[in-house]
């Protein structure tokens, strides 16, 4: 999902980072996230949760300018009653917790109860939703968890006020707490181990290359799974991007005599996916360049440009400015540029 709401009724695309797409790749299917959420809910309520019924809602709920510090996924399930609940993950990237997450997790709350009646118009009712934290920074998780930790009142206020007060508490995984045995005996695939162990040592002070090769049984287990070359590519991937001591030659010379042959069409694989992310990213960067230039020079012409002209210049492709950059040189007004 990478889409992430500018106001409460418009979404925009966000930004993506290393960590969000190898949240996104590894947990985004069904499967893999009821693994995870299955580890971190409580008995009681995951015993109620009909999972084979669990499906990704599309759209992104972070506020855009957060969008590198965390990534989401939403999801809906049946309950054995028949009702929908709502789970969120909000995957934090930062190093340090955040203090106000709670309060956050609130405003995303809201906006996906908006979405869900926007989708069920004569509804009077609303899901259950239950949002659940993944944590990979270096220290354990130190901020609040609930929203009554953030008011600022006495015990004795709380007490009077309280059922007058919003409240929330999330479900943490914080990894930095869940030893690497922990996790390796999860009751997950390969994949979804290996990537919680990759993430929770992203910022850790062994490489992962030499991490990846002392976790060589996962590997190989990711490997001999259906399309285990593309899904062990994302995990390698991500070791290339996140660690500055990882190389594709170092990966092949510590993971190789674990691995064999088939690690070398892995490897090979990730050199693809950075080359064609790299050409994304360029083509990308061309666009925004020539959007920013198109649009300075029209404003160095006719001065400030109404909304409706910067919104068609901002979502133009590359043969619309091809054609106005030609039809500047001899044009007059806006309308002969943008005609």
């Amino acid at each position: 999902i990478s889409l992430t709401p500018n106001r409460a009724s418009r979404l925009v695309p966000a930004m993506s980072g290393p960590h969000a797409a190898l949240v996104k790749s590894t947990f985004g299917t069904p499967e893999r996230a009821a693994e995870e959420l299955r580890a971190v809910l409580p008995p009681a309520l995951t015993s109620q949760l009909d999972w084979s019924s669990l499906s990704l809602v599309g759209g992104n709920l972070v506020d855009e300018e957060l969008s590198q510090l965390h990534t989401d996924l939403l999801f809906q399930v049946k309950t054995r009653s028949g009702k929908t609940a709502l789970l969120y993950v909000l995957i934090e990237h930062q190093s340090t917790p955040d203090a106000l997450m709670p309060f956050r997790l609130l405003r995303y709350a809201v906006r996906a109860w908006e979405h869900w009646l926007k989708e069920h118009e004569h509804a009077t009712k609303l899901p259950v939703l239950v949002p659940v934290v993944l944590f990979h920074g270096e220290s354990g998780w130190s901020s609040p968890t609930s929203l009554e930790e953030l008011y600022d009142a006495t015990p004795e206020l709380l007490a009077s006020v309280g059922e007058y007060m919003p409240r929330l508490r999330f479900a943490l995984d914080d990894l930095s707490s869940v030893s690497d045995e922990a996790l390796r005996a999860r009751a997950m695939r390969a994949l979804s181990r290996l990537a919680l162990l990759a993430l929770k040592h992203a910022r850790g002070k062994v490489d992962l290359a030499t991490l990846l090769a002392s976790w060589g049984d996962l590997a190989q287990e990711v490997l001999d799974s259906p399309n285990g070359v593309q899904a062990l590519a994302h995990v390698l991937r991500y070791a290339l991007k996140v660690d500055r001591r990882v190389s594709r030659e170092g990966l092949l010379e510590v993971l190789g005599p674990l691995l064999g042959p088939r690690l070398e069409e892995a490897v090979m694989t990730t050199g693809q996916q950075l080359i064609e992310e790299g050409r994304q990213e360029g083509r990308q960067e061309g666009l925004r360049l020539a959007r920013r230039t198109l649009l300075r020079q029209l404003e160095a012409r006719f001065g400030e440009l109404p909304a409706t002209v910067r919104a068609r210049v901002e979502a133009a492709g590359t043969d619309d400015l091809d054609r106005w950059a030609v039809q500047f040189a001899t044009a007059k007004t806006l309308d002969e540029i943008l005609a």
